[in-house]
């Protein structure tokens, strides 16, 4: 497939980070539209809107096709992108263990994250709340730590979906110091933190998110 792949993206957001991951593991071509969200959150949202039809990012441009959600996104790119290193699987037993640890995310991972996101913007925060979100984070990844010890990905020795969707959300829990670092990164180093005891989880992240980083292909 030829036609050109534009990720229109907040750049720092997990989910937009997740398919960039799954953009490069794959080595497909794709070129970044950063979406810039005036005023106070959520911003004007009406150019998403009119792209997509709804006001989330990421939303993923391929030629004509919009595709929008994270998720859908993986999956489209795994159904059309079939020469490409696989995010999931044609076994019927492993796919449905990829899939449950999307919902491990969806259950166990989000939440303390997302109530650290709600104290970013909060005029108050409430540091009581961000504790507790960093011992749930705790608890909650001693599952990963226990397969991760034992093998370098969620499903063995292969990066999959599972993979790509936890680790951008676990990363906010190990934020590093950054000159360019903004506001609500800062506020997630310096009250989220994955704590002891996790440091096959943290190179797991830390691999993973190296793709990430690679460049956009044009």
């Amino acid at each position: 497939m030829t036609a050109k792949i534009t990720l229109h993206q907040l750049p720092g957001s997990p989910n937009s980070i997740k398919v960039r991951i799954a953009l490069n593991h794959k080595g497909i071509a794709w070129t970044s539209a950063p979406f810039p969200i005036e005023g106070p959150p959520p911003g004007d949202r009406s150019a998403l809107v009119e792209l997509s039809g709804q006001p989330f990012t990421p939303v993923l441009q391929h030629g004509e096709t919009i595709v929008f959600d994270s998720g859908s996104i993986l999956r489209y790119l795994e159904a059309n992108f079939r020469g490409t290193p696989p995010l999931f699987s044609p076994d019927y037993q492993t796919q449905r263990a990829i899939e449950r640890w999307e919902t491990f995310l969806r259950t166990d991972i989000e939440p303390p994250v997302g109530a650290i996101f709600g104290q970013v913007f909060a005029p108050s925060p409430d540091l009581g709340q961000c504790e507790a979100a960093t011992r749930l984070i705790q608890e909650n990844t001693a599952d990963l730590e226990k397969v991760l010890s034992k093998s370098p990905y969620l499903m063995g020795d292969s990066l999959t979906a599972a993979d790509v969707v936890l680790v951008p959300f676990v990363n906010l829990a190990m934020i590093e110091p950054s000159p360019d670092e903004g506001p609500i990164y800062a506020f997630f180093r310096e009250h989220f933190h994955l704590g002891e005891g996790r440091d096959a989880t943290r190179d797991w992240v830390k691999r993973v998110m190296a793709l990430a980083d690679t460049p956009a292909m044009a």
